[in-house]
């Protein structure tokens, strides 16, 4: 994660200036940012990573790897206006948070109906049992 995070500045040989950020929130600058599917790929897959490393996947641990996902993003934009090596606009973590947040999404579901086919089948083995076992 350093040397991923220390990869941008190191393109510049470390020679950063004050960042000029578009801090705009336009829907202008939402649309071009929305178009940038590979943030969102590498963001929903570093959401997903950071999430399996708490031991009980809960809400507590959904938030904890949102916000941990957003504030990547935040330093990844930073990074780029201070190395002038790419567009530093706020509205591009809105991708960053969108591939978080489909995955959270994708993973609710699937834990929904992983405790829904796991409750059905309970009701169901125990309506299968014997009058005299019960």
């Amino acid at each position: 994660m350093l040397v991923a995070i220390g990869r941008i500045p190191a393109r510049v040989h470390f020679r950063l200036v004050v960042p000029h950020c578009d801090t705009r929130l336009t829907l202008t600058n939402a649309r071009l940012s929305m178009t940038k599917v590979p943030h969102m790929v590498l963001f929903a897959v570093f959401f997903l990573l950071t999430l399996l490393q708490f031991d009980r996947l809960n809400p507590r641990a959904f938030r904890w790897s949102l916000l941990t996902t957003a504030a990547l993003g935040l330093l990844v934009e930073l990074e780029e206006g201070a190395s002038r090596t790419g567009n530093c606009r706020m509205t591009d973590v809105l991708p960053d948070i969108t591939g978080a947040v489909l995955v959270g999404a994708v993973l609710f579901g699937l834990f929904a109906l992983r405790r829904s086919w796991v409750s059905s089948s309970t009701r169901a083995s125990a309506s299968r049992q014997l009058p005299d076992e019960r």
